[in-house]
């Protein structure tokens, strides 16, 4: 993307409002001339200048003005941070001044768009920006920091590598189709992509724990009515957010509150008892509660130590084997031998249930350190379409199938890995991505 081919931007980096400082930042050919112009001075590349800004009508503010100059930027065009006082009349005062020189205010994620278009990212890059911006937690932002640095994309733009080697063997058996020259034996065509079939898979199945980590899972707690469903969830929560009382069917729909297990955010959702009732309105919360927990990623069932395991109980535990039990009210009766025991009223055993918990969430959803992982349904569905191209291709292969018909599928499985990373880009992909960021990114 050339100078001539831009126009210039400008937009705030931070939030509107009153703060100490506030940055502006402005890209584009004219984004050097115009900062020269109302400092009065020349600017150095990658020194942070103490300036007096000043447009028509008189000085602005006192400022520090840091000059990127092409390619060497983060949007690979001549770019401009200006950080000055956090007054909004201030800020203000220079976007209107932008204005009058004709320079226009940017859109949402308008300069990391620029970056990718001028190859300073890729989307994958792009997009775990974005994520690092609304990070929660500790585990969202490493995993967003290790997608910006490429993990995620160096294995995308491996996998799609060696499948443009093996493509270029059909393409060139295409092309001397009359000599009748063969430039890769089935066999090794199959081998490699089997191969390749199986490395995209991997990468695809890393979607369940970036998800996971990017959006939070669920954790339902489901039992009898009086198990301490409710009262579990509050202490939990640390606060009282559902009601507690000695009255049975008192929770008839779901109460959902969010916390932070395993370094991720999962959102714990307090149910209805569960048993068979002819009041209609508690019968619809039991209802909802057996649909939240076939939809939930974890399952805590409660059974009152001091009335045991019921029928009821076996029947529930049936549709979720996997469910973590607990058994609840330990001050008032031990649990079994070996069995995970609470007491909200004394606090034992809710440490212990709170490692287990975090450890469960550990094991099954976060993303080893360092590691990258698909975190949104755009990149399943193109390494999902990249993967169904290459299964194609090989069972074309098996098949005795002409070259032209196994190129067919490898270029689209090659479209869809450079629609991954950008290396391949629609204007309307672009608007999806950028749309969801903030205005100055």
């Amino acid at each position: 993307m050339s100078g001539a081919e831009l126009d210039t931007i400008i937009a705030p980096a931070t939030p509107l409002g009153r703060s100490a400082l506030a940055i502006v930042r402005m890209d584009g050919p004219r984004a050097r001339s115009l900062a020269e112009e109302w400092s009065g001075r020349e600017l150095e590349e990658r020194r942070a200048t103490r300036v007096r800004l000043a447009d028509r009508d008189g000085v602005i503010d006192e400022a520090v003005i840091t000059l990127y100059v092409t390619p060497r930027s983060f949007t690979g065009n001549d770019l401009v941070e200006i950080s000055l006082h956090g007054s909004p009349s201030v800020v203000e005062r220079l976007l209107r001044a932008a204005g009058d020189a004709g320079v226009r205010p940017a859109g949402a994620g308008e300069f990391t768009e620029r970056a990718v278009l001028n190859g300073k990212l890729d989307l994958v890059q792009a997009e775990a920006i974005g994520d690092l911006i609304a990070s929660r937690t500790v585990a969202q932002s490493k995993l967003a920091l290790a997608n910006l640095d490429g993990a995620l994309s160096r294995e995308a733009k491996a996998a799609r590598e060696e499948l443009v080697a093996t493509l270029s063997r059909f393409e060139a058996a295409l092309d001397f189709a009359e000599e009748g020259y063969t430039f890769i034996e089935p066999a090794e065509a199959l081998e490699r992509l089997r191969r390749l079939a199986e490395s995209l898979r991997g990468i695809e199945e890393t979607f369940r724990r970036g998800r996971a980590v990017a959006g939070g899972i669920t954790l339902v707690i489901l039992g009898r009515p009086n198990a301490g469903k409710s009262t579990l969830l509050n202490a939990l929560c640390g606060e009282d957010r559902a009601i507690v009382t000695a009255i049975p069917g008192t929770t008839r729909d779901l109460v959902r509150e969010t916390i932070e297990l395993g370094g991720l955010p999962v959102t714990v959702v307090d149910t209805a008892g569960l048993r068979e009732t002819a009041d209609e309105v508690e019968g619809i919360g039991v209802a909802r509660a057996r649909e939240a927990a076939t939809r939930a990623e974890m399952v805590v069932y409660l059974i009152d130590a001091s009335l045991g395991e019921a029928n009821e109980d076996q029947q529930a535990l049936a549709l979720h084997p996997e469910a973590l039990i607990v058994h609840t009210k330990t001050d008032l009766a031990p649990p079994p031998e070996g069995a995970l025991g609470v007491s909200v009223a004394t606090g034992a055993g809710l440490p212990a249930l709170l490692d287990r918990l975090g450890d469960e969430v550990r094991e099954k959803y976060a993303v080893p350190e360092g590691g990258g992982a698909v975190v949104n349904e755009r990149q399943r569905r193109a390494l999902e379409e990249a993967r169904s191209a290459v299964e194609a291709a090989a069972e074309a292969v098996e098949r005795g199938e002409s070259e032209e018909v196994v190129a067919v599928d490898l270029r689209e499985g090659a479209r869809a890995l450079g629609l991954l990373t950008g290396e391949i880009t629609t204007e309307e992909l672009l608007r999806e991505i950028f749309a969801k960021f903030c205005i100055g990114k």
